[in-house]
């Protein structure tokens, strides 16, 4: 009886919840909301945007970089965040810059083609100095043999359109070509019918600084399609001379660069929130990540503004900002700092946050799930918070019709930016920008970015000023700002609604993994196989959404008892979900019975093998570049393969739980794992000397 009653209990509160309109936001109080709704600025963090657009900062090592670091690290001061330090830290590569470079074509007549002053990215990165007149040659795409059949390139300047890796070697090292004058391929390229302005973009792009046989690079210009194009019908008509004058320098030093700031806790001292956001990228790149580094600042100033003021608490966890070189400080911090990720909770990543969707209708603001091998509230509150802000910034004519005087119902507008809708969604994870670091083995802290995708202006002049709303910078800011604040400030009572809003959350993911354990067995041929990874989508699914459940008691280990209760609930969806897919069988098969799964000679092999890392951050930070891929295993698949490696679960294991992320997301997605394939990766892992069998 007293079960029952619990239960009961329990579900009077699910209820309760289920009803909560989308339009509010209960992790928050109604005057934490008001609070940060109104203080945070996305007119404030666009003037951050207009400095960093200032330089030049492709990587660790450039001027430019330097010169918004220490930007970020005054404004981080001047905003009161505490223990704030500019990180100078070893890089892997050459320092490269850049002083001057022009290309002129000067017969048949006098034209300027492209001048880093103009657009620094018109010089390709690790382009060496130069001063050279020479005769251009059209070859096409200059990576094939028959691109170069009855031309001779030796000591003059090629006109080509393909990958500039491949066109350096095929026409410099091997043909003694001079340098390239690079533009984007027209057939690959699709403008949207939006735009006027792609066929003058002009793309950020890189040579080799050197061969794999130690040969250097020369240089290469980077011109629009229209410029190219232009310049191919020009060599149609008549040679054409052309003049490249570059001084740029390869530094020996290799140096990188981050910023640190905190807003401390008033008593958790290791269990931080990280917020991140990467200060590297061309001169342009105001979206990429230009937002992001503004956005942070923001959240910055906005709370401490507001725990000065008497109108936020502040949070019981530190708030820590990272400002980096993407991907590669995270790395050489974990590197040098071992220790330092059991002291932190979650990352979030802000990542182009500030796209104008209405200057290309196929952006969205995307924000990613955690990984499955990170299962974590964290997704729960992204997804709350994120689905909060799109339903207040959306329009509908029921809103309309009930006589909404306001466009959305609980608008997030800036001063000077649009009236554009909020067009964003959760999406599986992906890598690629900093939250990755957080996620990898062997750090395992749980991260999720927000990122624009897909995006056609990016790494290209096309990202600039102009292509920032200041609305939707707003927005990303008040939703990364409200998810961190949210978990700094989490605490008993407010961990009681979190375990209820993931285990809510864990019924309505779990249906849907059911639903696609169904529908595999029906479009599956070999009924049988079928049946035995229908099981597994549907067991993988509760190891998932109570792996999730159990994260809540790092942070608040006083809702352990209602954590439990909730496990056990979901055990108990589990199992009823395991008789519907065995009855759907016998249904769709018209079989009496569903088959005894049994596992094949090398499937018990590999349930044999244990996997166990054999490395910390230095030692990856070193090898990981070893890891040979596997073909046909993507390689988001085979991230989560070396994240899975935990010393407990055998390749078997480890291919189950792959099998059913990659499966739940789709083929489109994530491809298809097979055992093979993951066996064949951990046998690479082991071979780069990152994980050892267990005895």
């Amino acid at each position: 009886m007293r079960k029952r009653r619990s239960t009961g209990g329990i579900l009077i509160v699910l209820l309760a919840c289920s009803v909560v309109p989308a339009q509010t936001l209960p992790l928050l109080t109604d005057a934490e909301y008001r609070y940060l709704v109104n203080e945070i600025s996305g007119d404030i963090a666009y003037e951050h945007i207009r400095y960093f657009t200032l330089f030049h900062r492709p990587r660790g090592g450039t001027e430019g970089l330097m010169r918004v670091a220490e930007y970020t690290e005054q404004k981080a001061r001047e905003y009161g965040l505490e223990d704030v330090k500019l990180i100078r830290q070893p890089y892997p590569l050459e320092a490269w810059s850049v002083r001057r470079a022009e290309l002129w074509m000067v017969e048949p007549e006098w034209q300027r083609l492209a001048d880093f002053l103009q657009a620094h990215v018109h010089l390709a990165d690790n382009s060496r100095s130069a001063d050279v007149r020479a005769e251009l040659v059209d070859i096409g795409s200059g990576v094939e043999e028959q691109d170069y059949a009855g031309k001779d390139v030796r000591g003059k300047i090629v006109l080509a359109y393909g990958p500039l890796d491949r066109v350096m070697e095929e026409a410099v090292w091997k043909r003694g070509a001079l340098g390239i004058v690079y533009y984007p391929d027209p057939s690959a390229t699709e403008y949207p019918l939006n735009s006027i302005n792609f066929p003058d973009q002009i793309r950020w792009v890189r040579i080799p600084l050197r061969s794999p046989d130690g040969k250097d690079g020369t240089f290469a210009f980077s011109l629009s399609v229209r410029q190219g194009l232009a310049l191919r019908r020009r060599l149609a008509q008549g040679p054409v001379t052309v003049h490249a004058r570059i001084e740029a320098e390869v530094k020996p030093e290799r140096w990188q660069v981050m910023v640190e700031g905190f807003i401390r806790g008033t008593d958790i001292s290791d269990q931080d929130v990280v917020l991140t956001a990467h200060l590297q990228e061309e001169k342009f790149s105001a979206n990429d990540d230009a937002s992001g580094c503004a956005g942070l600042l923001e959240i910055a100033r906005a709370l401490m503004k507001l725990i000065h003021e008497g109108k936020l608490r502040r949070p019981r966890r530190n708030i820590r900002f990272w400002w980096v070189t993407e991907i590669s400080s995270e790395r050489q911090y974990f590197a040098d700092h071992p220790d330092e990720p059991k002291r932190m909770l979650v990352n979030i990543n802000l990542d182009m946050i500030g796209a104008n969707q209405g200057q290309d209708l196929l952006r969205v603001q995307n924000i990613t799930r955690v990984p499955f091998s990170r299962s974590h509230f964290l997704t729960d509150i992204a997804e709350r918070v994120i689905e909060f802000v799109v339903a207040s910034n959306t329009s509908h004519l029921a809103q309309f019709q009930a006589g909404t005087p306001v466009p959305y119902p609980k608008p997030i507008l800036a001063h000077l930016g649009t009236r554009h809708r909020y067009n964003a969604q959760m999406i599986p994870f992906h890598n690629n920008t900093d939250h990755m670091t957080f996620n990898e083995a062997p750090i395992g802290v749980p991260g999720i970015t927000f990122t624009n995708w897909p995006d056609n202006y990016i790494h290209t002049t096309d990202d600039d000023l102009w292509n920032i709303d200041r609305t939707q910078l707003q927005r990303n800011t008040f939703a990364a700002a409200a998810i961190a604040y949210f978990i700094a400030s989490l605490d008993a009572e407010r961990g009681r609604w979190l375990a209820t809003e993931v285990y809510a959350r864990a019924l309505e993911r779990m249906a849907f993994d059911e639903r696609v354990a169904l529908e595999l067995i029906f479009h599956e041929p070999d009924k049988a196989f079928a049946f035995g990874r229908a099981r597994n989508q549907v067991r993988q699914a509760g190891w998932r959404e109570r792996t999730a459940l159990e994260s809540l008691l790092r942070p608040v280990p006083e809702v352990r008892d209602l954590v439990e209760r909730f496990k056990a609930m979901l055990a108990e969806r589990e199992a009823h979900a395991l008789s519907n897919v065995e009855r759907y069988y016998m249904a769709i098969t018209g079989q009496a019975r569903a088959p005894v799964p049994a596992r094949s000679p090398k499937e018990e092999e590999l349930a044999r093998k244990i996997p166990v890392l054999a490395a910390g951050p230095a030692e990856f930070l070193e090898r990981r570049q070893r890891v040979r891929p596997v073909e046909g295993l993507h390689p988001l698949m085979a991230f989560e393969v070396l994240n899975f490696i935990d010393g407990s679960r055998s390749v078997w294991d480890i291919y189950n739980a792959v099998d059913a992320e990659a499966r739940r997301a789709g083929a489109h997605y994530y491809g298809t794992v097979t055992p093979e394939r993951v066996e064949q990766y951990v046998h690479n892992l082991v071979e780069a000397g990152l994980v050892r069998w267990k005895p």
